[in-house]
Order: C-alpha cells, then structure tokens, then sequence
C-alpha cells in the first residue's frame, strides 16, 4: 500500500457492490446491511442507509435520484432517496420470491422477476400500485427487452405450448401486441421489427 494513501477514503464492499450514479455524480457503496452514498468527486459520505438485511444487490434508477438494494434470497427490495432521505420504500416479493430486480426506463418503476419465473411485478411508485404479467417462459434468456425509445416492454410468455411475444405499454403497463409463435429464436431482431 502506498505511504500517501488517506485512510478516510478506503472503504469495504460487498461482493463487488459499488457503483457510480449514472449522473455520476454520487458513488454506492454496500457493505454488509449498511449503504453508503458518497460524493463521487471527494469520496466524503453524503447519505447513510440502513437495509433490512445484508445486502446482495444494488442498482441505480435511470435518474440517478433513487437507488435499490435487494436481498435475493429473502425477497426483499428497498428504495432510498438521494435527495430526501428520510423516504424509503420497501418492496416484499413473499411467497413467490425473487429472480431479479431491475428500474424501469423512467425512474418511476421497479420492476421484479419472480423464483421460476411466475411473474414480473411491475410496482409503480408514484401510484403505489403493483401490476403482473405472468407465464414468463422459463427459458427465455433475457426476460426483459425495452423499445430503445423505451416506451414499450417486451416479454416472452408460454402458455399451452404456445409462445407469445407480448407488447406492453410502459406509461400504463396494459398490453398493446400479442404475436403468437411456435419457437422464437431472436427477441430483439423481431422486437425491432414489429415496433
């Protein structure tokens, strides 16, 4: 270790969690429970967060105004705020559990994959509502393609031996193209050209 290093300014992680804000502006680190939101042009703590549990994800919304922290095994996801961090919001997957989490494209959202893909939860945080698509096909690779102009979402689903490419609406989350298909072979070649 270098002789000049400041010691103020190392710091432990978990499992490689610590990421910059997309704005770059701020710097998640997770260590254990506790979630440290730093200043990333001087390392100083901004933010300080307690979660539920240890944590074993994290990921900042779009916007860089929120960011995530998830116990997979337990199913738990809580959300805080950089600019009010007195708020949090704590998101509970229960019997169901948890695959993955991930925001949508405009911050407003999170969006959950259940154990087994039973479902995608959709929780809408302005509303404080929570939507499901369901009969994820389980071998689908990579559950969740967005339009690049994202304002639609596609998944494919199975049901009766059938396959189905399903378009949803991102700004409501209501369907607004099913394509049924026997084998599908590339989402995004055919997500491109049928949106």
């Amino acid at each position: 270790m270098a002789a000049n290093v400041n010691e103020d300014k190392l710091f432990r992680i978990n499992n490689r969690l610590c990421y910059f804000s997309n704005n770059g502006a701020y710097l998640a680190v997770a260590f254990h429970s506790n979630l440290l939101i730093k200043d990333a042009k001087t390392f100083d703590t901004c933010h300080s967060f307690v979660f539920a549990d240890v944590i074993q994800c994290i990921e900042w919304s779009p916007n860089s105004e929120y960011i995530l922290c998830a116990n997979i095994k337990k199913a738990i996801v809580q959300v805080y705020s950089v600019h009010h961090p007195k708020w949090k919001c704590k998101l509970t997957e229960g019997s169901v559990g948890l695959q993955s989490v991930t925001w949508s494209p405009d911050s407003k959202c999170i969006l959950t994959i259940a154990d087994f893909n039973i479902q995608i939860s959709i929780w809408d945080l302005e509303d404080q509502t929570v939507s499901y698509i369901q009969n994820l096909k389980t071998s689908a690779f990579d559950k969740l393609h967005f339009s690049p102009s994202s304002r639609r979402l596609a998944v494919i689903t199975t049901e009766k031996n059938k396959d189905t490419v399903e378009i949803y609406r991102t700004d409501n989350w209501k369907i607004s193209r099913v394509s049924i298909y026997i084998k599908i072979i590339m989402l995004s070649f055919l997500y491109n050209c049928i949106i």
